[in-house]
């Protein structure tokens, strides 16, 4: 399990060393700029709460988003959009939108708890949330977008249950093969 600290030195290294946003062909749009202190402050008034200290180190001395999963990490006031998304909307209830995977896909982050969850509204049938729990921490989320192994969040139906909740990692590989043959998206 590696430290926020380490988690911290390899988002920056991907910055650098790699494309950094998974989501564009060319995934090195523009160079990032920080957020500004007032930007993350105003982001923690309206939650009631301090951003996650990995994340708030991320916007204050990496890119006011414009890096990571998907699209790239949503940045507060005057950062990083997609489209009409805006990570503020939901702060306070105390979620705050991390990124945008596409066709309203979407990982947030309850502030409360310091849990990343995803929210997947396309199988969703009426009465069943879209929201569903991912088991991990922003720092959890960022070791495995470094790591490679880090998947959209996905609304599936247990096959024995019936009950609806979010994909497994083998679950999501599995699709993955499914959808795009063996070597991904890039086959």
């Amino acid at each position: 399990m590696l430290t926020e600290d380490e988690v911290f030195d390899a988002v920056v290294r991907r910055i650098t060393t790699d494309g950094y946003l998974d989501g564009l062909a060319d995934s090195r749009s523009a160079a990032l700029r920080p957020a500004s202190p007032a930007a993350v402050a105003e982001a923690e008034e309206l939650a009631g709460r301090p951003l996650p200290s990995l994340l708030r180190r991320l916007y204050l001395e990496v890119g006011n988003g414009g890096f990571g999963p998907g699209y790239g990490l949503l940045g507060l006031r005057g950062g990083h959009r997609m489209g009409a998304l805006d990570a503020l909307v939901a702060l306070e209830r105390g979620v705050l939108i991390l990124c945008d995977w596409g066709c309203g896909i979407t990982s947030e982050l309850d502030l409360a708890t310091g849990q990343v969850w995803g929210c997947d509204p396309n199988p969703a049938p009426d009465g069943v949330s879209c929201a569903f729990p991912q088991h991990m921490t922003i720092v959890d989320w960022f070791a495995k977008w470094v790591a490679g192994t880090l998947c959209q969040p996905w609304l599936v139906q247990d096959p024995t249950t019936g009950e609806w909740r979010g994909a497994t990692d083998i679950e999501c590989a599995e699709m993955l093969q499914e959808a795009f043959g063996p070597n991904g998206p890039e086959d």
